[in-house]
Order: structure tokens, then sequence, then C-alpha cells
């Protein structure tokens, strides 16, 4: 609405621009050649109608995908809007400039043309290009967390279809005819115009493979991207997929559930509230939930809640005065599935509201809001004879993986709260020790695997990572189950 105001007042500059122009001659303040005169207001002119066309332009594709809910292009323009409306002040200040001289050649005698310009452009400038500029890293952030790896669940028999690039890319070809006919498309997948070719396969995988055929298909894959999550229903399985298997970025599907003022380049709750965390953890959460979100652990009370803000890498933690308000749209969105997974939600949240752009930006770049794949495959190939053990860790590592989330974001590395260069071996997930806290919570004795020695390497490289200033063995236990931390827990060799 605001865009479509100012273009309507562009259009005002324009018209009176043109009515100067035919206006009687005026006063001459500076005495130059006519030609240069008419050159500076026609000018003018040709740089005001460029303005308003182009913003026009821009304004009217900005409302398109809006109303037509394609939010991959949305997003996408969103990530240049500071670049836009800055070249949109540059143009209003040359024609201003341009304008300015034309009257004061003569070649006009009505300032308030020159008036409204300046008006414009004073009003580009203050409430829309600061603005941009204001929220451009949010605009980033919001790229990040709504586009990143997904986890999607897919039927058992299809697990072998899912391999790299290349294999998606030979399934493709091998299924183009159902894709193309079989397939309707959901609109906010649709990655929009654009100026150069765009990297990456645009299909989604669910419907990739929900025509491909095992009969006549010549792709065999691994389980490289497979979570083995211990689920006991062997029917369904969890595929991560993204980047790393040559999909084209776009906007998670969960965004039709989203209310469209929390979609806003500066968004707010019906109630007036900022709600930029919200925006980014329903993104994360639409991404990462895993098969059975209902049986995630997340075991926080009050005066839990109480301690992790205050002994947290974001210490003082000012959003945590949004916890009851926040509560309630989250509620409302994740009540369904169980009130653990609305207090990680309402977690998330705060602290996407308390930390630093660069922080979230680099934690969602390496992909730390996701159960961490290269765990998973770790521990599903060790050598642990007892089957049942087995499937418990493993089980153990999907229900724990939103505390592993949560603690990796409130005791983040303190070097992480200034802008540090760009290095992902500063974020880590203590998966491992969340996995040891959640079966000694319940109740299991000591695993086989426990105090290997690979393992024992990786649970204390992971753990390293985090704030040593921050209190996070504590809730990390207590979040898990447990009534207190394990003395000795986190040592080397642990003490069960």
């Amino acid at each position: 609405m605001l865009r479509f105001q100012f273009f309507r007042f562009a259009v005002t500059v324009l018209l009176l621009l043109l009515s100067a122009k035919a206006a009687p001659v005026g006063n001459v303040l500076i005495h130059v050649n006519s030609k240069v005169s008419g050159g500076f207001s026609w000018g003018s002119i040709a740089l005001a109608v460029l303005t308003a066309f182009l913003q026009g332009l821009v304004t009217a594709l900005a409302s398109m995908a809006e109303s037509s809910n394609h939010w991959t292009f949305r997003f996408r323009l969103a990530l240049v809007e500071h670049w836009w409306w800055t070249f949109v002040s540059v143009l209003l200040v040359i024609s201003l400039v341009t304008n300015v001289l034309s009257f004061a050649f003569g070649n006009n005698s009505e300032p308030l043309s020159v008036l409204v310009l300046a008006s414009a452009t004073f009003l580009a400038t203050v409430r829309y290009t600061v603005p941009a500029w204001q929220f451009r890293h949010f605009n980033s952030n919001r790229w990040l967390a709504w586009t990143n790896s997904s986890r999607t669940g897919i039927k058992e028999e299809k697990t072998i279809f899912c391999g790299d690039e290349a294999m998606w890319r030979q399934l493709i070809r091998e299924n183009a005819t159902a894709l193309a006919t079989e397939i309707n498309k959901t609109p906010s997948d649709l990655y929009g115009w654009r100026l150069w070719p765009a990297l990456g396969m645009s299909q989604d995988p669910t419907d990739i493979l929900n025509v491909a055929n095992s009969e006549v298909s010549k792709v065999k894959a691994s389980d490289e991207w497979i979570y083995e999550d211990g689920n006991p229903d062997a029917s369904r399985k969890s595929l991560l997929w993204g980047e790393g298997q040559g999909f084209r970025r776009r906007v998670s599907r969960a965004v039709s559930a989203v209310p469209r003022g929390l979609l806003d380049s500066n968004p707010f709750t019906i109630d007036g509230y900022g709600a930029i965390g919200l925006t980014l953890a329903l993104g994360i959460l639409g991404r990462n939930k895993g098969l059975v979100p209902g049986k995630l652990e997340f075991q926080m009370a009050r005066e839990l809640s109480t301690l992790m803000e205050d002994t947290s890498t974001w210490r003082p933690r000012p959003a945590k005065v949004n916890r009851s308000y926040f509560r309630k749209p989250l509620q409302e969105q994740y009540g369904g599935i169980s009130s653990a997974f609305v207090d990680a939600a309402l977690e998330l949240s705060l602290l996407m509201m308390d930390m630093p752009h660069w922080a979230i930006a680099e934690w969602l770049i390496g992909g730390f809001e996701h159960q961490s794949m290269e765990t998973n495959r770790f521990l599903r190939r060790l050598p642990i004879p007892d089957n049942d053990e087995k499937q418990a860790m493993l089980k153990a590592h999907y229900e724990s993986s939103y505390v592993s989330m949560i603690i990796s974001l409130n005791s983040m590395n303190p070097r992480m709260k200034t802008p540090p260069p760009k290095q992902r071996n500063l974020l880590s997930r203590p998966d491992i020790m969340c996995i040891g806290l959640l079966l000694k919570a319940r109740g299991c004795p000591e695993p086989s695997w426990w105090n290997r020695d690979n393992v024992s390497k990786r649970r204390t490289n992971q753990v390293g990572f985090l704030s040593q200033d921050s209190e996070w063995k504590e809730p990390m236990a207590k979040l898990l189950g447990l009534t207190e931390w394990p003395v000795g827990f986190e040592n080397q060799r642990s003490v069960w």
C-alpha cells in the first residue's frame, strides 16, 4: 500500500513537471545558452518519467507476487530492496537538481514543481530507503530461514532414488513427461523473473519421488541423505534435501500457514508487536520438524527459562518480555503437535529476536538448525551388536535434536558477539551429549558405544564450541528430563 502511495506521488510530480514545462517562462536567475537550459528541463522530466516507470514496475511485481502467493519470488525481491530504493532516491536527487537548475535558468515560473519534487525525494529517502537499509539483514536472514535445506517424509521404498545431484537429474530426465503433466505447481515454489539463469533443479523432491517408478528407473542411490531416527514405522523415512543435492532454493511450503503480516520486510503481529523473531522461527520450524515432532523432548519450566535468560551468551535477553505474548500465536500454530514443541518454538523465536544478525546468519549458513546429518551417519555406522541399543541411540538423537538446537543458540560461542570472519568452525551442536543425557533420563544403562575413543572425542569437540561463561549443563540436563547435571558426565571418560 505504501509503495502504491509513493507511485501515485511520483506520477503527480511528473505531471507537475510537464505542466511547468508548458508554463510561461519566468525570471532568469542564471543566464545560459537556451539549448543548455532546455536540456536541463527535459532531463528533469525524463528522469521523473524513468523513476515513475521503474518504481511502478517493481511495485506491481511485489504486489502481484504477494497476492499470488509467489513467496520465493517475493523474498528474492526483498534481498535487493535496499539497493532498489537507493537507486530511486538517487534518480530523484538528480531530477531535483536538474529541475532546480531549469527553474533558475528561467524555463518555467512554477516553483511548486520544485517543492513537490523535493518532498518526493525526502519521502523516498526517509520513508523507504533508510528503512530498507535498516531491514536488509533481516531480509537476508529470512531468505536463509525459509529456503535452507528441508526434511521431508518419504515412503521407505523410495529411498533407493535419493542420492546426489547426478542421480536426481537422471530421475528428472526419466520422468520428465510425468512431472510436466501429473504434478500441479505450488505457487510459493515459483522462482520468478531473473536477469540470468538460475542454478539448481526447480522440481520438488517429493514430486519427483511421487512419479518415480522403480521398475523402469536405472537410479539406484544410497542412504547418504536419509536420517535414521530409530522410528519403528519402517514405512516412512526422513529425507534431507537442498542445495547439497543440487536443488534450487525455494521458500518452504509451510509459508501457506503463516499470516500475511508476518511475511512483510518489517513484520508485525495483528496486535502491533514486532515479529522478526517469529518470522525467522516459523521458517526454521517449517523445515526441520522430522517425522514425529510430537515426540521431540523439550521439558521447559519457568525457573529454567529464567536461568537460561540470565546465563545466556546474549544476556540480558531483552526479548524475554514478549514471552507471554509470543506463546499465544505459537500455541495456535503448533498446539496440535505438543506443548514441548510450543515451548521450543517460543524459545527459538525469542532467541532470534535477541541475537545479532551476523550470528543468526552464520548459524543458518552452517545448517545448525537441523539435527546433524554428519553425526547421524557416524552413529548409524558404529559397530553395535545389540540392535535395540542402536535403535534407542538413533531415536534419542532425533528426539533430543531441539534441545541441542536451542542450547547451540543460547550458549553460542562468545566470539559471535562481534562480527566474525567467515568461519563456520566457531559453531557446533552438542548432539552426542544430548543423546547421552536423554538415554540416562530414560533409565538406560551405559551404552556400549558411549565411551569409545571416537565417540568421546567427537562429544568433547561438540561441547567445546559452547560458551564456557554460559550455564548450559543444567538447562541441557533439565530440558531432557533429568533433575540435575550428572557429575563427571562431561569428562573425556564420561561418568555414567
